[in-house]
């Protein structure tokens, strides 16, 4: 039988090769706190890559070829009538969420985003001057997406929702049904709305994802969606991000006030695009998917059994997102976690203030390397315990 590939990384395999995440702490350390897979690249991928060397394909390049496959991928997998000449390819996603605030408010406006929700977009509102108001997602209710909670947030001065789809750090699918209803509140009270779907294929349980934009044509004209090839195919060092609007009048608007600081991407990005949006290499994705439900399932059954934790089931994204029900802050179970344990996870307060008492937890890795880093969490339950009393 094959070698699978998802089994394949070692701790000492991880810390042979460069980047940030196996790095920026102490080799002893096994680091899941970054949202960046410890996976080999998809052969076919690798391939692609090698041929833009082999060219020297090192010159300026057009973004054209990219964006015509980004159109027809949008048109098959998100049912979005997107033209090539309404994507910009940009340096990551985030870049997006400013983008957004800078079309859409003023200083002292109010931007509403989920909490907990991916710290760049809290990044973001702190930057421009704008409020954030908070749409409190309960963990209680398996952070269901309330849309009466929604309807609360809004005042005068509300100017944009941010949306998050497949939901980082909770790791929920919107349904159809909860996207409508974002569309609605949205368009009854005149708000751009924009919607990061990073993560729209890393999915589990046959779940599927569906576009904002593409099941309400009047909040359509209100929405700015983003993309990336970074956390499905595992090359967030190249920045691949994407953005687009089937409102043409929209994207020439944040195409204009982007225009001195949103740049495109690289020629590997560029290369690489067609691809990955032809489909013809989503086998990787699919094998890839049900090796993360394992780990998935790894995580949660041997938290359970060592501790009392509770954890929100992953319905998508390699994010998971438990609380640790020790009456302690996440700093201090931080550094129980380092300084014990050896094992770095990312801390819940930096997704907002519901992230109290809760560690995000990267599941992209081996079970090898995941059922060592949980050997070691482990060992330090007891002392967590007494630190609790």
């Amino acid at each position: 039988m094959p070698e699978n590939p998802y089994d394949k990384p070692t701790i000492q395999s991880r810390l042979s090769v460069r980047g940030s995440k196996w790095h920026r702490d102490a080799p002893d350390i096994i680091p899941l706190w970054l949202a960046d897979q410890d996976y080999p690249l998809c052969p076919e991928l690798k391939d692609e890559m090698r041929q833009v060397i082999e060219e020297e394909y090192t010159v300026y390049g057009s973004d054209n070829d990219a964006k015509a496959a980004i159109s027809e991928k949008l048109k098959r997998v998100n049912k979005l009538d997107i033209s090539p000449g309404q994507v910009k390819i940009t340096t990551g996603v985030t870049i997006n969420f400013w983008l957004a605030i800078q079309n859409a408010c003023r200083p002292g406006d109010e931007v509403i985003l989920t909490d907990p929700m991916y710290g760049p977009f809290n990044s973001a509102v702190e930057a421009t001057s704008t409020r954030a108001v908070r749409w409190k997602l309960d963990l209680g209710e398996r952070y269901e997406f309330d849309l009466e909670k929604l309807k609360e947030c809004i005042t005068p001065r509300s100017k944009l929702i941010f949306v998050c789809n497949p939901h980082n750090p909770g790791g929920r699918v919107m349904s159809k049904e909860t996207l409508k209803g974002i569309a609605e509140v949205a368009v009854d009270n005149k708000l751009y709305i924009l919607v990061d779907e990073l993560h729209e294929d890393i999915r589990y349980e046959g779940r599927k994802h569906y576009s904002l934009a593409a099941l309400d044509e009047e909040a359509a004209a209100l929405t700015q969606t983003c993309w990336g090839f970074s956390k499905t195919w595992g090359i967030p060092g190249f920045q691949p991000g994407y953005m687009g609007c089937t409102n043409k009048m929209l994207f020439d608007r944040l195409t204009k006030v982007g225009a001195a600081v949103v740049k495109g991407s690289n020629n590997l990005t560029r290369a690489v695009a067609p691809l990955i949006c032809s489909g013809k290499i989503d086998y990787w994705v699919e094998d890839m998917n049900k090796y993360l439900a394992e780990v998935r399932d790894l995580v949660a059954k041997r938290l359970n059994e060592m501790g009392d934790f509770t954890i929100p089931k992953l319905e998508a994204t390699y994010l998971m997102f438990p609380r640790f029900n020790y009456g302690l802050t996440s700093d201090e179970i931080h550094k129980v976690l380092t300084k014990d344990a050896k094992v770095a996870l990312n801390p819940g307060p930096r997704f907002g203030p519901a992230g109290e008492g809760h560690m995000r937890i990267l599941t992209a890795t081996s079970k090898g390397i995941m059922n060592e880093a949980l050997d070691r969490i482990e060992k330090v339950i007891p002392k967590l315990e007494k630190m609790s009393n």
